[in-house]
């Protein structure tokens, strides 16, 4: 255990679980397709330029924070955040140094209650009131990745932009797609299935109008389109993923469909590659992995928050 004034902090007994990455989808408020209810054929622009945003973290430790003057006691977790943007222009070679935009990496100590601390062993503390695993969650996407894709909006303003993830609210200006790769929830009547069962690689389903899926966006009466685009040709709904728009002309946003629905097959990964395939796409996953890699050495950052609770 560690006294730092007013406060006790000690480390859990037990090894971390990774935070799962849990696409927020509270809603199911769609009011219908807004187009023909039939299969839409994508198609491959002769030159296009691709970025792919995403997020990884690593929880280095669990701990508990006492307040010795109120007797409450709280759940902490050390974590280490990394967030990069990855351009690829289709058809040449892309090598990683020349085609990541921009990364960073940050290191915070989430707990719970109002308690003041300052920075720990380089871990910036971030106070909250919610459950833990929900508001890192939120932090990534809206604090992290948002960020970053909104710091580079100017620069890639003729690029295709897809966010994994459902998208944050705070990008609702932006053309920017959100990628959800897996199907927890259909979001249009289930009526409609059969469409996605005959899906063909490149190929998507009609765009549905869909209302404020998250609590934010319901505040600000924010609305987006979405639809289903076939990877591959696994059979049914496998191979599938979800994409999404904020709401804009929408002639801008059947192009933006159509365009996808060609395009991400190219980049569909297969199960050698990565075990999340197809819908992990290539591009992603390699930006995942240099990510995870400038996250720094588990052991050791464990090794060092170990020997300042237990020296």
């Amino acid at each position: 255990m560690q006294s730092l004034g007013r406060y006790k902090l000690s480390l859990s007994p037990h090894q971390p679980q990774e935070i799962e990455p849990n696409e927020i989808e509270e809603s199911l408020q769609f009011s219908d397709l807004a187009e023909e209810p039939r299969v839409y054929d994508g198609y491959v622009p002769e030159n296009f330029n691709l970025v792919f945003i995403d997020g990884v973290r690593r929880t280095e430790c669990l701990a508990y924070v006492r307040d010795e003057e109120t007797g409450e006691s709280f759940e902490g977790a050390f974590l280490s955040l990394g967030a990069g943007a990855l351009r690829i222009e289709y058809g040449r070679l892309n090598l990683l140094r020349e085609s990541l935009i921009l990364h960073r990496v940050e290191r915070l100590f989430f707990h719970k209650g109002g308690i003041l601390m300052d920075e720990l062993l380089g871990f910036r503390p971030y106070p909250v009131e919610g459950e833990l695993s929900v508001e890192i969650n939120r932090y990534m996407k809206e604090e992290l990745e948002a960020r970053l894709a909104l710091q580079i909006q100017k620069e890639v303003k003729d690029s295709l932009v897809i966010c994994d993830g459902t998208l944050s609210y705070k990008l609702r200006k932006t053309p920017f797609l959100g990628l959800v790769k897996s199907m927890k929830k259909l979001y249009m009547d289930r009526s409609y299935l059969p469409l996605l069962y005959i899906l063909k690689p490149g190929q998507r389903s009609p765009i549905v109008k869909v209302h404020h899926q998250q609590e934010q966006e319901e505040k600000e009466k924010v609305d987006k389109y979405t639809w289903y685009v076939k990877l591959t040709e696994h059979e049914g709904l496998q191979g599938l993923v979800r994409v999404e728009v904020f709401k804009r002309d929408f002639e801008e946003v059947k192009r933006l469909a159509n365009i996808s629905a060609g395009v991400l097959p190219l980049f569909a990964s297969q199960s050698f590659q990565d075990r999340r395939s197809p819908q992990n796409l290539l591009p992603i996953g390699r930006l995942e992995k240099f990510l995870r890699l400038h996250l720094g050495p588990y052991r050791i950052i464990r090794r060092q928050i170990e020997s300042f609770f237990y020296a």
